[in-house]
């Protein structure tokens, strides 16, 4: 075994870019055995960790000392999932699933529930959900439960829960050095990509390599946007191909749509998603990159690496300007708190609404 062990060693250090954190580097035998045994001990078949829930992400992705990143060998594991009797007062760019697990935070309005049979205490399906053709049970209804019914050319899934619902096909080992990941040769931006669409549809982006454990105007992800949905129909969002709203959309489809039979004021139902904001106004001042309230680029070609740049009139809110992926602090994982801090007329560095609505700060 350590003549294997250092052969694997000799591989990745060929072939892995040493600051690339998001692909798996360093020993093979960090996540993987030969047989069902390690120090004279059963492996658990869900990872070196021992999982909370059965055969899903969060058992190599979570850490009851470290709510970031922690050391599996020689390999940085991000953490999604922190074990920590009190909440982590820091996390990755996705945030963490403490405050949605029971025993833990245990509050559903604060993130998606990954955990198997842990149903959600106030929603049977997505707010805004309109895919009734994939059964009672999928990952478009809910995480928390194993799809049953689902059918895909490509991919089985039957079974799938959690994580896996969103993360389609993690490859960790997949070839992620380019940029701008916008391909399933590379895996796609964090592993993202739907089923549909001729098994060519995932998300696009630039990965910040720590996932953000640190985290500045210039050292962020870069999402991926774009104004050519149609806003008006249940669904249309679907149509603003490899962005990351389309992909949120796929369960929350009719949520932000506009209304075309209101008469003045704004035809937006809710906020704005994947609209440009405006260069003028109290949006014109957004031009420095602000984490709280991240953007999507319109077009990442040219893009060496984030930028720390906003372009009023040319960039846009997204889903995850406002919101996170995996859980939050505040309610709809909402990334500020929404309710105390965002207070009209009140100044607070924290808000962050007031970093597109800089005039009602």
């Amino acid at each position: 075994m350590k003549i294997k062990n250092f052969i694997c060693f000799l591989i990745f250090l060929l072939i892995i870019t040493p600051d690339v954190l998001a692909r798996v580097s360093g020993l093979c035998s960090n996540c993987h055995t030969m047989h069902n045994s390690q120090n004279g001990s059963l492996v658990a078949g869900n990872g070196p960790n021992l999982a909370l829930t059965k055969a899903d992400c969060v058992g190599c992705h979570s850490s009851e000392d470290s709510s970031t990143t922690y050391q599996l060998g020689s390999s940085t594991v991000p953490v999604v999932f922190y074990r920590g009797g009190s909440a982590p007062t820091q996390y990755l760019a996705g945030g963490n699933f403490w405050w949605v697990k029971e025993g833990l935070g245990g509050d559903d309005t604060k993130g998606h529930n990954v955990f198997l049979n842990e149903d959600d205490d106030n929603l049977t399906v997505a707010p805004g959900f309109n895919i009734s053709s994939c059964g009672t049970n999928s990952c478009h209804n809910n995480l928390s439960r194993p799809a049953s019914g689902a059918s895909d050319p490509d991919l089985d899934l039957n079974g799938r829960y959690g994580c896996r619902g969103c993360h389609l096909r993690p490859r960790h080992h997949a070839d992620d050095s380019d940029t701008i990941i916008d391909s399933p040769e590379e895996g796609w931006f964090r592993f993202l990509s739907g089923h549909m669409s001729g098994q060519g549809h995932g998300v696009v982006g630039i990965e910040d390599p720590d996932w953000q454990a640190t985290v500045s105007p210039s050292d962020h992800n870069e999402y991926l946007g774009s104004t050519n949905g149609s806003y008006t129909e249940n669904g249309g969002f679907a149509a603003l191909g490899n962005t990351i709203t389309a992909f949120c959309t796929g369960c929350h489809g009719r949520f932000h749509i506009q209304n075309n039979e209101v008469t003045g004021g704004s035809p937006w139902l809710r906020h704005p998603s994947d609209a440009v904001i405006p260069n003028r106004g109290e949006y014109a001042s957004y031009t420095e990159y602000n984490p709280l309230a991240p953007v999507a680029r319109p077009n990442l070609t040219g893009y060496n690496g984030p930028s720390s740049v906003v372009t009023p009139g040319t960039d846009l809110v997204m889903c995850l300007s406002c919101h996170r992926a995996h859980g939050s602090p505040y309610p709809d994982m909402l990334r500020w708190d929404y309710l105390n801090k965002c207070t009209v007329g009140v100044a607070n560095e924290e808000c962050g609404c007031f970093v597109c609505h800089s005039a009602k700060d």
